[in-house]
């Protein structure tokens, strides 16, 4: 068990949003099988309607191709607005201190470009793939 916990702020411009994020990384990846185990919480665009969603999701360091790490993760969302339970998925490639990221957030899929300062983390995001911003983390 770790208290691996990253707490944020997205902002997203075209719509003057901001709003909070957290990761609570419950169970470190071990050895060959043992996935990451990752509690959350985010307020996003499902489908025109803004609502807070908590997910729990599982992710494995697969290794490196050409010196880039791959990560998948998948796992499940509670949309609370829709009072719905959805998959989630997406792949994590990074390389030294960047990284990009796909994601399926469980009605949309988002792109995002990171760059980690220490214990920071700078994002531009591309939420649904169409409506850009940016985010930053800490991870205590």
């Amino acid at each position: 068990m770790t208290q691996d916990i990253t707490v944020g702020l997205d902002y997203r411009p075209l719509v003057d949003d901001f709003s909070l994020a957290a990761n609570w990384r419950a169970i470190s990846e071990q050895g060959d099988w043992k996935p990451s185990i990752i509690f959350g919480t985010s307020n996003d665009d499902f489908d025109d309607i803004w609502s807070q969603s908590y997910y729990v999701t599982a992710s494995k360091y697969l290794g490196e191709l050409a010196g880039f790490q791959l990560s998948p993760y998948g796992g499940a969302t509670y949309i609370d607005e829709l009072s719905d339970l959805r998959p989630v998925g997406g792949l994590n490639i990074r390389k030294g201190v960047w990284s990009a990221m796909y994601q399926y957030s469980g009605t949309t899929d988002h792109l995002s470009i990171s760059r980690q300062l220490g214990r920071h983390t700078a994002s531009l995001i591309l939420w649904g793939m169409e409506k850009p911003g940016i985010a930053w983390t800490y991870r205590f």
